[in-house]
This record gives structure tokens, C-alpha cells and sequence, in this order.
């Protein structure tokens, strides 16, 4: 092998930037780095993309989990709420007043008389 065979050898094995005359190129090393510059800013632009997305997917699952308690806690006292509108009415009617107070207070008309048997304990 002769000298200058050893030499374009040795040249080959690293990367050399050439023409197609054999010549040097001396823009391919800037349009490489250029490429990995482009390649980093987009690589970048895409992390904080996919953070953007993997946040709001976090946020929005933790809304559904309250909005589900609430949901529930709603219906709650909805059904509360109905059955206070319930009691209100019956404490408007007199013949149902009168048999609460009587029943809860043994409150008696005059000339009655109350009496406590073991089976009223029920």
C-alpha cells in the first residue's frame, strides 16, 4: 500500500466532509449542526407539549373525582332538602300538629286522662 493510499485511507475512516469532486466541504459541518440545533428546539418544543397534555389529562381526572363527590353529595341534599319540604308541610295541616304534640308531649284535652300501658312502650 502506498503512502497516499494510507493516507486517503485514514481520511475515509473519518468522517470526512467532501465534495463530489473529493474536494472539502466546508458547509456540511455547519448544515450537521444546524440539523441537531433544529432537531434539540423541537425535541424541546415537544417535551413541554407532552407536559402541557400529561397536566391537563392530571387536572382534568382530578375535577372528575370532585365533580363525582359533589354529584353525590348534590343528590344528598336534594333528597334532604325534599323530605324538609315534607315535614313543613305535614307541621302546616292541624289534625297532624295535634297528634304530635299528643303523641310526643302526652299533651290531653280537658277532662281527658293518659294512660301509659307496657304495649304503648313499642
Amino acid at each position: 500500500m502506498t503512502n497516499n493510499q494510507h493516507h486517503q485511507k485514514k481520511n475515509h475512516s473519518k468522517m470526512s466532509y467532501r465534495t463530489a469532486t473529493g474536494a472539502p466541504n466546508p458547509y456540511a459541518r455547519a448544515r450537521k449542526k444546524r440539523a441537531l440545533v433544529i432537531l434539540g428546539v423541537f425535541a424541546a418544543v415537544a417535551a413541554v407539549f407532552l407536559f402541557q397534555i400529561v397536566h391537563a389529562k392530571v387536572s382534568q381526572n382530578s375535577v372528575n373525582a370532585k365533580l363525582a363527590v359533589e354529584s353525590a353529595r348534590y343528590t344528598k341534599m336534594k333528597d334532604e332538602n325534599a323530605q324538609l319540604k315534607d315535614k313543613v308541610k305535614q307541621m302546616n295541616d292541624e289534625n297532624y300538629l295535634e297528634k304530635l304534640i299528643r303523641a310526643k308531649y302526652f299533651y290531653t284535652k280537658k277532662g281527658e286522662t293518659v294512660y301509659n300501658l307496657p304495649n304503648d312502650a313499642k
